[in-house]
């Protein structure tokens, strides 16, 4: 079957939407399907598929973060023209209600049309709410509706009901395992705890680093180990007692060739985002890899840990909390082996083969 998987944000800069796509598109190519992602900017095809530009992006403030859309005059009539000339079967849409990509591939698509939710927030959102307005056509048009969360499937169907099936995000159980080559980067000795993520408000860095200090004066020569974009080390180290800064390690952005080994080879995960977060991919490839984590309490977070076992969950923003649960992780390595094996265990319900083959009933359903 010709599948085509279609993404608003830019291919050029990797995020959880693009990462669930990658994942996806790859395990698809393996089952023996012919596929293409459309996408804006340019990148690396994933595995087996191949990869048509929607046009370049621009970047735009959206929940919190910057999301980067392609919003050029055109962009509706480029998707349509390769929609059009690719004769798919299937056109499964990331985000259907973010224009200009995403809206315009569902009113385009001459084939059954799937739509993944993937946003979510506890307060509502006043995008969904303009979406609503400006683009409920969108919603009627869709074939099939999928949310990754519970938390998704709660934010979509507040502004546009409907039945929702809930498929959430996976991991690649090959890419991402225990073991394998510390990276250059990482610190010599002493338990570690690894944050990953863009350095934003929502991803909650302020609160893990209110809370390092304590983490440091009660686990002997634990250190923090900063992988995203947007940290600058000199803004990090004005943030901690100069006595902790050579036990803060900032490496900035890490390629998704080297990131599993930074999983791997930290004692502790650490999330603490927020809010604004859907699903939990990060706890997802920390517990493949043998890593507990240790995350906020969030829908999003929360769901995740529930059904792996690979962690445990601290209080919201609160930095005291936070240090409490790092450290009776970090200090009692009986608990830490034990979150590691659930989570390894546990992770295998989302791996991409069974997620792919679900998907497949989805957009292939039986007469």
């Amino acid at each position: 079957m010709k599948i085509a998987i279609v993404s608003p944000y830019s291919w050029a800069h990797p995020g959880g939407v693009n990462n669930h796509i990658e994942g996806l598109s790859a395990e698809l190519a393996r089952h023996g399907h012919d596929v293409t992602v459309v996408a804006p900017d340019g990148g690396v095809p994933p595995d087996g598929a191949r990869f048509v530009t929607a046009g370049r992006s621009l970047p735009i403030p959206a929940n919190g973060s910057t999301a980067r859309v392609a919003l050029a005059p055109g962009t509706g009539a480029r998707i349509k023209h390769i929609l059009e000339d690719g004769a798919y079967d299937v056109v499964h849409v990331h985000e259907p209600l973010v224009p200009f990509v995403s809206t315009s591939a569902v009113m385009g698509a001459p084939a059954r049309v799937v739509g993944t939710f993937h946003a979510a927030g506890e307060d509502g959102s006043a995008l969904h709410c303009l979406a609503r307005m400006l683009f409920k056509r969108v919603h009627v048009r869709l074939d099939v509706l999928i949310a990754v969360s519970e938390p998704a499937r709660l934010l979509a169907s507040r502004y546009f009901p409907g039945e929702y099936e809930i498929v959430p995000n996976g991991v690649d159980l090959i890419r991402f395992t225990p073991g394998g080559d510390r990276p250059d980067k990482f610190p010599k000795g002493g338990p570690v705890v690894l944050f990953v993520g863009r350095n934003e408000p929502r991803k909650g860095i302020d609160v893990l680093l209110r809370a390092f200090p304590a983490v440091a004066r009660d686990v002997p020569g634990c250190s923090l180990v900063l992988a995203g974009s947007g940290f600058e080390e000199e803004k990090v180290k004005r943030e901690l007692a100069p006595e902790l800064w050579d036990r803060v390690t900032v490496v900035g952005f890490v390629n998704n060739e080297d990131l599993p080994a930074y999983y791997s080879a930290a004692d502790v995960f650490c999330a603490p985002a927020l809010g604004g977060e859907s699903f939990g991919i990060i706890l997802l490839e920390a517990n493949a890899s043998g890593t507990p984590a240790v995350a906020s309490d969030i829908p999003g977070y929360a769901g995740v840990l529930a059904s792996t076992g690979g962690g445990t969950l601290f209080a919201n923003g609160d930095s005291t909390d936070l240090a409490r649960a790092l450290c009776e992780v970090l200090l009692d390595e009986n608990r830490r082996a034990d979150l590691a094996a659930a989570g390894l265990a546990g992770v295998n319900q989302f791996s991409w083969e069974h997620l792919a083959s679900r998907l497949e009933s989805l957009y292939f359903p039986p007469h």
